[in-house]
């Protein structure tokens, strides 16, 4: 699967926000069938990051993915390449 079909859409919400800045997570919405493994190097291709930890539930909203970065690895740095954040 390509890394654009994996990452759907970022999670925007204050609580994400805050984890971005002081833990290091992103936060996305994925596609259901996606493994931790195939988000972490989505992540990793998309932001030219290293993944730590990958987290992963199952929500109304879909599949919601929080991927703590590498220690070394900014998240606001690599939110800011997205534009979105």
């Amino acid at each position: 699967m390509d890394a654009y079909n994996i990452i759907i859409q970022p999670w925007l919400t204050e609580k994400s926000m805050e984890a971005r800045s002081s833990q290091g997570r992103l936060e996305f919405i994925v596609h259901r069938s996606a493994t931790k493994n195939q988000i972490a190097r989505a992540v990793e291709t998309l932001f030219e990051v290293e993944v730590a930890k990958v987290n992963v539930r199952n929500t109304k909203h879909g599949k919601h993915a929080s991927v703590r970065l590498a220690e070394g690895y900014d998240a606001e740095d690599a939110a800011m390449r997205l534009g979105a954040f």
